[in-house]
């Protein structure tokens, strides 16, 4: 069980929260970017280009390495195809 100070600071530390919600639904510092208590001097609209150009650079990577692992299979599946037509099945009476 709980020691009476312990409980004490648990009220305290609940007490703290309490506050801290009850200003922020007050609208707090007025601060509705979409990145709370970031203050910098980039707006929300910049943040998303910037996230939106990442991402585009991103997918381009990895459609690149898509191609490229596509090309390598090709290459090895084709590679495996003449060894398997050049190679007699073992029943084949020849």
């Amino acid at each position: 069980m709980a020691t009476p100070e312990q409980v004490q600071q648990l009220e305290a530390r609940l007490a703290a929260v309490e506050q801290k919600l009850a200003a922020a639904a007050a609208g707090g510092d007025g601060d509705d970017s979409l990145v709370p208590g970031r203050k910098s001097g980039t707006s929300d609209a910049q943040v998303l280009k910037k996230v939106s150009t990442r991402l585009q650079d991103f997918e381009a990577q990895i459609t690149a390495q898509l191609s490229n692992m596509q090309g390598d299979f090709d290459k090895k599946l084709s590679h495996v195809n003449r060894g398997a037509s050049s190679v007699k099945p073992l029943d084949a009476s020849g």
